[in-house]
């Protein structure tokens, strides 16, 4: 049964389901005035799943919600301290009035300290704009860069050791850089607070979402996420742990589903290949990229592994595939409307193609030809199809090339895109590819049918300031673009018809998005995962499961 069967009878079920079962209404103020888009979020008493809205114009929200019993309600606003109440709500119907008033910061060292990392990553400076979006492209990858835990004041030679640290994490197998990636850092955060002027003023469109978040408090890097219509749940790929973390936004709850060594190796095939294991991992699959098969079965890369992985929801069990000889790090992977399997393979340069009824994979070696001079692999990352030739498509971040594959004489050609770092890519239904630029802040569109490229700038908050889009995707029924930032707790939607962008403020710190996936009822879903899942680096110090729904909560009034 194909996935529009599927999607069909979950949307089936949707419209059957019960609404919400209780109310919470009420004003955020400010020095006695309303507030709007205030985010107001409902905390279950186990502190694993919130809810969020926001305010009108007239500082006034309401939420329905199934979470019931003792809970907590906070208000956050730009600029203002946040306000807690407790709350009891029923476990049937009914409604629940509880306002909030939130303290105006006025001491320039809050006010610094509630400000977004992108506006304390605006403080460093290099020589040119070129080191300074190589560094973006180099060390964002992780976490945001200017959260609590990189802005903190250190002295040079800790920074070194720090930037040691992350240059290995991007590749780098010699001491280049750290000596000016060291200096800049040193030189930027001192201590002192941040005098920083931002506009946060909100789209009239983003008052009406809503945003749902659920910890996964097992994980220790949720990757990457897919939503599985036959069951309606989501499946989370944990990349530091050999599981998959299974999702029920209905109930929920999150349950984990381990996976087998399956006749792997601790270390997978580096330490086949007697190779050191990236970030020093000890698990055997470090499954990565995951998509749902036209067979209704779930792919994955397992990274560490070199290999494909195989899921069956139906009966909770796993297949392996090894890709054999040195294929290093599987990483992005998509499915073409036959069912085969293509994946990058970002440690050695290549393309993979797995055909799941033959059980056999062809690996595809790519050009070494960098568009910068590096000591690196160029670093295959994001696949996408096209729908309109079936051609493959990839993305390299740091020979900063992209390329396409014939998918039936498996031709190489490539191009290097107008924007610094290219990442995961998608397709929209036209045959446009939309490609985001991580180390310059950019989206562009190329139109693979001509070779032109139309590039739009991410909206930022102060001028001074950049975004790092990792990754994006083109909603099927709208073909708006929606794109993940990760420096200002915000995600982006562009409708390409009217080329405008819309800003939708997330309610937690830190978050860090590596894919975005769609749910049939319009939900924009992604696994919030920076590396590591500490209270510095991320608000709640554990990785969790977001869903934004840009109509969920539309204000009347």
């Amino acid at each position: 049964m194909t996935l529009r069967y599927w999607a069909t009878i979950y949307a089936a079920i949707l419209l059957g389901a019960s609404g919400h079962a209780a109310t919470l209404s009420g004003e955020v103020t400010s020095d006695g005035q309303p507030l709007r888009g205030a985010l107001v979020t409902l905390i279950s008493a186990d502190h694993l799943t919130s809810e969020t809205v926001l305010t009108d114009a007239q500082g006034h929200y309401a939420l329905g919600t199934r979470l019931s019993g003792a809970l907590t309600l906070r208000g956050r606003a730009p600029l203002s301290a946040d306000a807690t109440a407790a709350v009891a709500v029923p476990a049937g119907a009914g409604k629940v009035s509880q306002s909030l008033a939130l303290r105006k910061l006025t001491k320039p060292q809050e006010i610094s300290d509630s400000l977004p990392a992108s506006a304390h990553f605006a403080r460093i400076h290099f020589p040119t704009l070129i080191q300074r979006q190589l560094f973006q492209t180099d060390c964002l990858s992780c976490h945001e860069i200017g959260n609590p835990l990189t802005r903190k004041a250190r002295p040079l030679e800790a920074w070194q050791a720090f930037m040691g640290v992350m240059t290995v994490f991007c590749g780098y197998t010699s001491d280049v850089h750290i000596k000016d990636y060291a200096a800049a850092l040193n030189a930027a955060f001192d201590g002192k607070p941040l005098d920083a002027h931002e506009n946060t003023t909100l789209d009239a469109e983003v008052l009406n979402a809503r945003i749902t978040e659920w910890k996964l408090p097992t994980a220790k890097l949720a990757h990457d996420t897919e939503f599985y219509p036959p069951d309606g749940k989501f499946y989370t790929t944990d990349e530091f742990v050999d599981q998959l973390i299974v999702t029920d936004s209905k109930t929920n709850k999150s349950v984990v589903i381990p996976i087998p060594a399956l006749g792997v190796p601790e270390g997978g095939n580096f330490t086949e290949h007697k190779l050191a294991v990236p970030f020093n991992q000890t698990n055997r699959h470090g499954v990565h990229s995951l998509q749902i098969g036209p067979d209704g079965l779930i792919y994955a890369t397992g990274a560490i592994g070199g290999e494909i992985l195989v899921f069956d929801p139906a009966h909770s069990t796993f297949k392996v595939n090894k890709i054999g000889g040195m294929t290093l790090y599987p990483h992005t992977l998509r499915i073409d409307p036959q069912g085969i399997v293509w994946f990058s393979i970002q440690m050695s340069n290549q393309i993979g193609r797995f055909d799941p009824k033959t059980r056999q994979t062809k690996v595809i070696e790519l050009p070494t030809a960098m568009a910068r001079k590096d000591e690196r692999t160029p670093a295959p990352y994001g696949v996408d199809i096209s729908p309109i030739d079936g051609s493959v498509w990839y993305t390299k971040l740091w020979a900063n090339k992209i390329g396409r594959i014939d998918p039936t004489t498996l031709a190489v050609q490539e191009w290097e895109p107008p924007v610094i770092g290219p990442r995961r890519a998608r397709f929209d239904a036209t045959g446009g590819l939309w490609i985001p630029g991580f180390g310059d802040g950019n989206i562009t569109r190329l139109d693979t049918k001509t070779m032109k490229y139309e590039t739009y700038k991410l909206p930022t908050l102060a001028d001074d300031e950049t975004e790092a889009p990792y990754a994006l995707n083109v909603d099927p029924k709208t073909q708006d673009v929606w794109v993940s930032a990760n420096q200002s707790d915000r995600m982006f939607r562009f409708v390409p018809k009217t080329k405008k962008f819309t800003a939708y403020p997330l309610p937690t710190r830190g978050v860090y998005f590596r894919d975005v996936v769609f749910t049939p009822d319009g939900r924009v879903c992604a696994s919030n995962n920076p590396m590591p899942p500490q209270a510095e680096v991320v608000e709640g110090g554990m990785d969790s499961l977001i869903c934004l729904e840009p109509t969920g909560n539309k204000h009347t009034s």
